[in-house]
């Protein structure tokens, strides 16, 4: 049963309009990035620097952040993409998420500040994480390396790993996806009724976003919708995802294409649940956040 809190956080997200952003279109849309993207920061809490050891670094021009515990960690390191629609910063949630994964797990985590659209597209962004990736190989075996990631982040992720294994590198020891954006044309025919129900998104903005992101690269090659890749020969995937959110339908098409081709996804549905819910204080979040902790130190 869905919690009080849960319903009370819709109620204020719906009175709010927390989704207007994802309403606009066009030059309205491009401008209002634009200037978001010239304001927002992307650096850790301050807080965070006596917490955590903390290390900058430039990846193919473009900032990056290592963050450990101070009493050294494990063996096994997580990259952490942000969502965001692919314009979008990292934002604070997203960095007390990771807090909260390092102090729960004593693991390090990396997160690469990776290149925005509409001034960037796929080919920057897939170019800054094969060469961290393969800096990271130099310190960790790809099987300790996690790659993690959010919405928009969560298709980065699985993307990403599909163009690993195309090009015949190691792959990591597993994914972690939390609602992710799988197919950014959002076809599904099943997203319009989940939209309805959707206080955080819309898709008139988000498909944009994945055209610029994309470029002249058609919308469903596996790079912008890892819908649409080959899941086999991937490594373990679980992937969270939530009823109230228009991902959701996607993420239900991608477990059943895998399981189709005899491939496990570790799937976890929450009932009306919202995009990225594992970030908020629920108690649907607490339960969610106990099972990628779990996944993290399988």
């Amino acid at each position: 049963m869905e919690s009080i809190q849960s319903k009370l956080q819709k109620f204020f997200f719906r009175v709010i309009r927390l989704n207007r952003m994802w309403k606009r279109t066009g030059e309205e849309l491009r401008c209002y990035v634009e200037n978001k993207q010239k304001k927002d920061r992307y650096e850790p809490p301050k807080s965070y620097y006596d917490r955590y050891e903390i290390k900058k670094c430039t990846v193919e021009r473009f900032p990056c952040y290592e963050l450990k515990p101070r009493t050294g960690g494990g063996r096994k390191h997580i990259i952490f993409m942000h969502g965001g629609g692919y314009v979008l910063e990292i934002t604070s949630m997203h960095w007390e998420f990771i807090g909260k994964l390092i102090d729960r797990t004593q693991v390090g985590v990396t997160v690469p500040i990776y290149p925005l659209a509409p001034r960037y597209t796929y080919r920057d962004t897939m170019g800054m994480l094969q060469a961290l990736y393969s800096e990271l190989l130099t310190q960790h075996d790809p099987g300790d390396v996690i790659f993690a990631g959010d919405s928009a982040g969560g298709g980065m992720s699985l993307a990403f790993a599909m163009l690993l294994k195309e090009k015949g590198f190691a792959l990591p020891g597993q994914l972690i996806l939390i609602s992710p954006a799988l197919d950014m044309t959002f076809c599904n025919p099943e997203v319009s009724c989940v939209e309805k129900r959707d206080p955080i998104l819309a898709t008139p903005a988000i498909v944009d976003c994945g055209k610029w992101y994309a470029d002249n690269l058609n919308l469903k090659h596996y790079l912008i919708s890892p819908l649409y890749g080959d899941v086999q020969g991937l490594c373990p995937i679980r992937l969270f995802t939530g009823t109230d959110d228009i991902c959701n339908p996607d993420a239900r098409k991608f477990k059943a294409k895998a399981e189709a081709q005899g491939i496990a996804v570790d799937y976890y549905e929450y009932p009306e649940m919202l995009h990225v819910w594992p970030f908020f204080g629920l108690p649907e979040s607490k339960q969610a956040v106990e099972q990628i902790v779990e996944a993290i130190e399988a």
